[in-house]
């Protein structure tokens, strides 16, 4: 029986072993320090759907729409997240995952742009209200110079150890995921066991 918070792990590592298969790629990506939020999701999206039939994701949506959670749209934020992940049902809850992407690297790092993304998409994701769901903000840092790139401190405890891909000829990219949740205490937990 899987519970949720081994379920969004399982959604995350998914994600981050699908990047680090695309490495070289990422370093290209990285090394341009341009914006490439949009090829997460969608690698992100791959990942997951290409694990569905032997892992148990019974559904894999791309950029899902908050109102498809019950979230009246709000025109003064983007209603599209990056990635919505079910998963089995053990018979208290469902499974779900849904996580949006913040994207740090070398072209807006100085700007504090994506400081804003992180407010941004902690707004959205909270409008969920999920309890026993992951509500997943990955946070992707990324440094093509050859240094190790600063994890964004941020108020939230991560759901597991960061995922660290180094990238051929230099650079790392980083991955965190946060579960943000309206109350504190309803943070997935750590099994009993």
């Amino acid at each position: 029986m899987t519970d949720s918070r081994s379920f969004a792990i399982d959604v995350f590592r998914t994600v981050c072993d699908r990047l680090a298969a695309k490495a070289a790629e990422l370093r290209l990506l990285v090394e341009a320090a341009v914006p490439f939020g949009e090829w997460l999701n969608r690698e992100a999206f791959l990942a997951c759907k290409h694990r569905e039939a032997s892992y148990p994701f019974c559904e894999v949506t791309a950029e899902p729409t908050y109102a498809s959670e019950g979230v009246p749209n709000d025109d003064s934020s983007r209603d599209r997240g990056g990635l919505r992940v079910g998963g089995p049902d053990n018979g208290a809850h469902h499974c779900w995952a849904f996580a949006e992407f913040v994207l740090v690297h070398d072209g807006n790092r100085a700007g504090g742009e994506w400081l804003r993304e992180f407010v941004n998409g902690t707004d959205r994701l909270l409008r969920l209200g999920w309890k026993k769901s992951a509500a997943l903000l990955v946070a992707v840092t990324a440094s093509g110079d050859g240094r190790s790139p600063d994890a964004p401190g941020w108020d939230r405890p991560s759901l597991t150890d960061p995922f660290v891909i180094p990238l051929p000829g230099g650079g790392t990219v980083v991955l965190t995921a946060f579960d943000i949740k309206q109350n504190p205490a309803d943070t997935l937990a750590v099994p009993a066991g």
